[in-house]
């Protein structure tokens, strides 16, 4: 089969919706044209589209499950990890001295204080629930 006639096989495949007085294509018969052999897991939302590669079919359920999760985790994460001082315990004189005492020493790369990201934690922390 040349590429002209699947070309023309996968346009005839396309399916249609009226919106307004427009026909919008509501499928893409190209999708999986560029999937390698083996299983994936697809999760569709509103604005996004996930696709995970090498999904074991023993897993799949405890993979999406995951997924789905990694948002929530996120906010959790967030919440826990957030830089802030002591509650009742306002930053003495001498502690602010210190800090720009340290600062002054080593330079500004000790200005701030860097953590992973959120994003990173909650992939950290899925990948720890799926192995074994």
């Amino acid at each position: 089969m040349k590429s002209s006639e699947r070309i023309a096989l996968k346009k005839q495949n396309i399916l249609y919706k009226k919106v307004g007085k427009k026909y919008v294509p509501i499928n893409d018969p190209w999708a999986y044209d560029g999937l390698r052999e083996g299983w994936w897991l697809v999760k569709v939302g509103e604005g996004c589209t996930s696709i995970r590669s090498i999904v074991y079919p023993n897993k799949a359920e405890i993979i999406a499950a995951a997924k789905d999760k990694e948002d929530e985790l996120l906010k959790i994460i967030l919440d826990a990890s957030s830089a802030r001082p002591k509650e009742g315990v306002p930053m003495s004189e001498e502690c602010r001295k210190d800090w720009q005492a340290l600062i002054d020493k080593h330079g500004k790369e000790l200005s701030a204080i860097y953590y992973p990201s959120f994003q990173e934690n909650a992939e950290k922390i899925v990948k720890a629930l799926l192995e074994k």
